[in-house]
């Protein structure tokens, strides 16, 4: 269980330098960004099919459709309506409909016949629930002054609708993707990883010729304004926050209780503040270090039940 948190860790913190990139690249969209990034995530996933291929040959055409959908809207449609609804909505908004998804995970598998290694007593998991609750709003809690008083404007009510999408999706996504890695040990973690990011490269190129069409039509390049900086922005996006960030999460769901495993994204809160925080070379406010604190209590106490609840499932009657 040790190994598998670490994976989670390993992976979040990967992932939270995508919410870096677009600070990088202001002259480009967040769509744009966020196609870009998997369209090179799917190319690398394409090469790595090769050393991947004895694995991949085991995989059914349920498979193959199953880790497109994961692939693609897990991943790409989840962020591009994260990142539409914290522009539109705000952060707040946004951060706490994110907030909401290890309790979401938890509520759907933390039961019995729910496809899940582990099933624990509520009461003993109410405590670590709650501290990741109250840990994220804390941690938020400074930037609900920034919160425009016209909240009832369909802009903000269009981006409540895209952070709630977002929250659903990966409310979906672990579940699932936890589920399928448990039932199919004889495939690896990094060949499933590969499989979704290949299976989604037609999906993703269409969608990054759609969202720059507008550009294209009137000669504008393929690349953008700075196709250098873009190009190795999305390589390290698509391929070392991408392909290795999600399959550390692979090699961590294929480990942990899925209840267990969905908790693991407030990690990626952690990091992306961290980092957003040396990038602007600021100092973290007195909410945000306690917000912190309770996030990570409230996992490392989520994880203690989890691992005590295994012991008393594994000791012979």
């Amino acid at each position: 269980m040790f190994l598998g948190v670490l994976y989670g860790i390993l992976g979040c913190s990967l992932w939270g330098f995508i919410y870096i990139i677009p600070l990088l690249l202001p002259e480009y969209s967040p769509a744009t960004v966020a196609m870009g990034r998997f369209t090179v995530y799917s190319i690398g996933s394409l090469v790595i099919c090769y050393y991947c291929r004895k694995t991949l040959a085991l995989l059914t055409t349920s498979d193959w459709i199953k880790a497109f959908c994961l692939g693609f809207f897990g991943n790409a449609v989840y962020y591009v309506l994260l990142t539409k609804g914290v522009r539109l909505a705000g952060v707040p908004t946004s951060g706490m409909l994110m907030a909401l998804i290890p309790l979401n995970v938890a509520l759907l598998t933390n039961r019995p016949g729910a496809e899940t290694t582990v099933v624990v007593p509520w009461r003993r998991l109410s405590l670590p629930l709650a501290m990741i609750l109250i840990g994220l709003w804390i941690g938020n809690i400074d930037e609900f002054s920034e919160i425009s008083v016209a909240t009832s404007s369909v802009e903000y009510w269009l981006g409540f609708l895209c952070s709630f999408g977002a929250m659903a999706l990966w409310t979906w996504f672990p579940i699932r993707n936890s589920q399928w890695l448990l039932k199919h040990p004889n495939v690896s973690p990094l060949a499933w990883t590969t499989a979704q990011g290949a299976s989604m490269l037609p999906a993703t190129l269409l969608c990054y010729v759609a969202v720059n069409f507008e550009t294209f039509l009137h000669g504008g390049a393929v690349l953008g304004q700075t196709p250098v900086k873009f190009v190795l922005l999305m390589v390290a996006a698509g391929l070392i926050c991408g392909w290795a960030g999600m399959a550390l999460w692979n090699m961590m769901s294929a480990r942990l209780p899925v209840a267990l495993s969905g908790q693991m994204i407030v990690f990626e809160t952690i990091f992306s503040v961290i980092y957003s925080l040396i990038y602007k070379q600021q100092a973290p406010k007195w909410a945000l270090v306690v917000g912190v604190f309770l996030l990570l209590g409230g996992v490392l106490l989520s994880l203690k039940v989890f691992r005590d609840s295994g012991r008393k499932v594994s000791q012979p009657n």
